[in-house]
């Protein structure tokens, strides 16, 4: 495609800028304005003022040169009325108000706004000493609620991993600045209530009031307030109090300070513990040696004390000893006398003994005794025993009586 005549027909940036400033800011219209309005993001830089003049609908950027003629102790938040014209920078493509006069006009109206409903919230209690909850001491997992590409979360996770490696740091990153900011924050305190986590964090760096803007918001004020978890508010500067620091738990003047209150040195914790465990060891160990003491004298009374109980007893002791064994002595005599006498009678009664008197003892072959002929059966063979061995025979005949 040939652009050479597009080239020709076109011109640069310069030119449009400059065409810009030059019809519509190049003329008495925009000259000797007053704009009433809400000063916001306030800063001076080699002795010129700069910053943006809001209201709630739009915002524009001003500037004062040699702010310091005025003599005016401007704030942040404060409502002025400028005088001054409107530039157009054409090498930057911007615009913005020079004023040459500024007349202040008190409080702004966001400012106002925000004192309203922090007055109506603490009429409700919110802002209670009361209702707060009690930061814990040693925390073991803490949530942050910021945004993660900011300079804050790298402050609290240094400044709380200088002191302590073991706490457990989870970032929910949110928008911190903008119409949204307020309703992702308020989403992410509500969803993570019920996670156990020990303490909430809800972080910001320094802003204007506009941008401090959205941890003015009634709706997060309302959901810190309802929180079961305990929420230390950390956002803006020192001199920055917004209404969730408030209605918080807890407000720090800044997130590094957060950071340090729930980080506690756990490398002091450990040479304390060890300190205190040692202590009590060699406590332990000193009353044992007294215990010990205490117990072998102790010890040493009793054993004399038993020994003199029992030499009282002893001969006692062997008397009864004495008697007991000589009534053992005469029952085992008595008692062998009527063993040989049994011994004799049963001897008597042996049948070896009947045997010797010429008499036998029949069975049969299946080992039965023969008391009775009439138990026998002729030519029944029979097993016969008499005192010197055994037989076997065959019954040839039987009488019976």
């Amino acid at each position: 495609m040939d652009t050479s005549y597009l080239l020709q027909q076109s011109i640069s940036v310069t030119e449009l800028n400059q065409t810009i400033k030059s019809v519509f800011f190049d003329n008495s219209f925009f000259n000797n304005l007053y704009v009433y309005g809400e000063i916001s993001g306030y800063s001076v830089r080699g002795g010129h003022a700069y910053f943006t003049l809001k209201d709630k609908e739009s915002q524009i950027a001003a500037t004062i040169w040699s702010v310091a003629r005025f003599g005016l102790n401007i704030k942040e938040g404060d409502s002025v009325i400028l005088l001054g014209g409107v530039d157009y920078w054409t090498k930057g493509g911007k615009l913005s108000f020079i004023a040459k006069n500024i007349i202040p006009m008190g409080k702004g109206l966001l400012f106002l706004e925000f004192e309203k409903l922090k007055l109506k919230l603490e009429e409700e209690g919110l802002f209670a000493e009361e209702h707060k909850k009690p930061i814990p001491k040693y925390p073991k997992k803490i949530l942050v609620i910021t945004s993660k590409d900011g300079a804050v979360i790298r402050d609290i996770n240094s400044t709380i991993r200088k002191y302590n490696p073991v706490i457990d740091i989870v970032v929910k990153d949110v928008r911190v600045q903008g119409e949204s900011a307020a309703r992702e924050i308020v989403k992410a305190i509500e969803a993570c209530d019920k996670l156990n986590y020990d303490v909430i964090i809800i972080a910001r760096g320094g802003g204007s009031l506009e941008d401090l803007a959205p941890f003015y918001d009634e709706n997060l004020a309302r959901a810190v307030y309802n929180m079961n978890t305990p929420v230390i508010s950390a956002v803006g500067h020192e001199t920055d109090f917004s209404i969730c620091d408030f209605v918080a738990d807890y407000r720090a003047e800044t997130p590094t300070a957060a950071a340090e209150l729930v980080g506690y040195d756990w490398y002091s914790l450990v040479d304390e513990v060890k300190e205190n465990a040692l202590k009590v060891k060699t406590l332990v160990e000193k009353q044992f040696v007294l215990k010990l003491n205490k117990l072998q004298l102790l010890g040493t009374k009793l054993g004399k004390s038993a020994e003199n109980f029992y030499s009282k007893k002893i001969n006692k002791v062997l008397l009864l000893d004495e008697r007991i064994k000589n009534r053992i002595e005469a029952l085992v005599v008595n008692k062998e006398t009527s063993l040989q006498q049994a011994c004799v009678s049963l001897d008597a009664l042996s049948p070896l003994k009947t045997f010797a008197r010429g008499y036998f003892s029949v069975t049969k072959e299946n080992g039965e005794q023969v008391t009775y002929v009439k138990n026998l059966s002729e030519g029944e063979k029979i097993n016969v025993r008499g005192q010197d061995g055994t037989f076997k025979a065959t019954v040839d005949k039987i009488n019976k009586k």
